[in-house]
């Protein structure tokens, strides 16, 4: 997982929304204070992969990542997926298992999120938060509503 190079997301995206891309503001901002990058994404999986820094201010008082940006990551992964397989939707729910602490000395951690269901206007993404060696850290549900 560690050597994987990461995907031009602007050009992943304009493949998908084509003119539409003027449309977005791509990369996320969101996605870019976290230093996320997409470094997997299979579209017949409907699955998608980011990587990103775990970072001092990201840091609880516990000296682990803040569980609230925990599920920021989460959403920097479901949101570009969801973006690329579905018409333009948001975040309904979102159900975290936090299962083990991330600590520092982890440097990376990697999100994956898949599409598990759609039904009707309806997703529902399955999400696991790892290390390099498929540790699994957090899991999650999100469901999202289609516009």
């Amino acid at each position: 997982m560690q050597n994987k190079k990461p995907i031009d997301l602007y050009k992943l995206f304009h493949q998908v929304l084509g003119d539409k891309i003027d449309d977005f503001t791509l990369p996320p901002p969101s996605f870019t204070v976290m230093q996320c990058e997409v470094v997997e994404y299979n579209e017949e999986n409907k699955s998608l992969i980011t990587k990103l820094p775990v970072l001092e201010q990201w840091l609880n008082p516990y000296c682990t990542m803040q569980g609230g940006m925990i599920d920021a990551a989460i959403d920097n992964a479901v949101g570009p997926l969801s973006l690329l397989i579905a018409p333009p939707n948001m975040t309904r729910t979102m159900e975290t298992k936090l299962i083990k602490a991330i600590m520092m000395d982890i440097e990376y951690i990697y999100v994956k999120a898949q599409l598990i269901e759609e039904k009707k206007r309806r997703l529902t993404f399955a999400v696991n938060v790892e290390d390099a060696e498929g540790v699994v850290y957090a899991s999650s549900k999100i469901v999202n509503f289609i516009i």
